[in-house]
């Protein structure tokens, strides 16, 4: 994993990495899965345009700085780990499909709203798993993705041949699917699928997208839980975009509040096969995906964190063969706690147990 030492020069404010966070950083990139370390750059540039990027070894020029003392210090914990991680991995039983190509198409598109950011949208979903210390793998739509319990795809606008059919197969199967607004609207080719939105997962989601409302940033809408489902329960802030669907089989467990469209449905559900479909049709308060309807569908699934932590506690797990190696991250400023149960764990660093 590359990363910058201390700090970077491209961003519109560039702060150094206060001590400490750069061995944080790392260690969570090897919770992930990485099996390296690697920085950019060794030595500072004197010229060109990183001259001001982060190094190992400053302008000036020698080894007694808090950078590079830091950077050795990490050089010697991770050669104490030795080769004791290589070959593990990270064991997720959620995925979240990622698309460049949509991405990209989702960026040059006129309409439907100059807000809708693909990555912002991505990142929000992965982080309603990742604050509740569930592991999530990133995979391309194109990917082997029968394996896994959940399936989320957020604005899944662009569908390639195939695709739509290994996910009714894998929710057919028994998985989870969840995707959101915007998503079936287009092949391959940036070509709309005509016979209505979501195009070719329309069965599947059993609903039609009759239009898509762009609301102005100040604007709101709410999501009304119609009955209770797991955590989900009460009502929900709104904004970006709003479907306005009707269904072909799905059912409501939330509906519209405002506007011309309220008491339509915002959230649904559709049974298909030995699996369910749902699909969020707007753009809700973290909230809702983060505290209600994942921690929902991952008790479902009983796929739960390695064990209770404070908030700021990163939880990650990698394996090799029977062994299990358990990262504890605090990302707070102060010290956490953390709930190890009756387990008995090793601190590789330290060897305390």
């Amino acid at each position: 994993m590359e990363q910058t030492p201390s700090q970077q020069n491209w961003q519109p404010y560039n702060s150094l990495k206060r001590p400490g966070v750069m061995r944080l950083w790392s260690y969570q990139a090897v919770a992930h899965g990485a099996d390296t370390v690697m920085f950019f750059q060794l030595r500072r540039s004197f010229g060109a345009c990183e001259k001001y990027h982060g190094a190992v070894i400053e302008h000036v020029g020698h080894e007694d700085t808090r950078v590079f003392r830091e950077c050795a210090a990490l050089g010697r914990e991770l050669g104490e780990l030795g080769d004791r991680l290589l070959d593990s991995e990270v064991h997720a039983e959620a995925a979240l499909l990622f698309d460049i190509d949509t991405w990209n198409a989702v960026e040059i598109t006129s309409g439907p709203s100059v807000d809708l950011n693909y990555l912002d949208q991505a990142q929000k979903y992965y982080k309603a798993f990742y604050d509740q210390n569930i592991a999530v793998d990133v995979l391309s739509p194109l990917s082997d993705f029968s394996s896994y319990k959940i399936l989320v795809a957020p604005v899944l606008y662009m569908l390639k041949p195939g695709v739509a059919e290994r996910i009714e197969a894998f929710v057919q199967s028994g998985g989870t699917f969840i995707t959101t607004f915007f998503s079936g609207i287009v092949n391959e080719n940036d070509l709309v699928t005509l016979g209505g939105y979501p195009g070719k997962l329309r069965s599947l989601l059993g609903l039609w997208v009759e239009e898509i409302d762009s609301l102005l940033p100040e604007m709101r809408n709410s999501v009304n839980i119609s009955e209770t489902f797991g955590h989900v329960a009460g009502t929900y802030e709104c904004g970006l975009l709003c479907d306005l669907l009707h269904l072909e089989g799905a059912r409501a467990i939330g509906t519209y509040g405002t506007d011309f469209y309220a008491g339509m449905p915002a959230l649904t559900v559709h049974s298909f096969g030995e699996g369910e479909a749902y699909y969020v049709a707007t753009a809700p308060e973290q909230k809702l995906l983060l505290g209600d309807l994942v921690q929902t569908l991952c008790e479902k699934h009983h796929i739960a964190a390695p064990f209770q932590a404070d908030a700021g506690v990163e939880l990650a797990q990698r394996v090799k063969e029977d062994q299990v190696y358990t990262f504890v991250l605090n990302h707070n400023s102060h010290a956490a706690a953390i709930s190890l149960g009756n387990t008995e764990y090793i601190d590789l660093l330290t060897s305390r147990r």
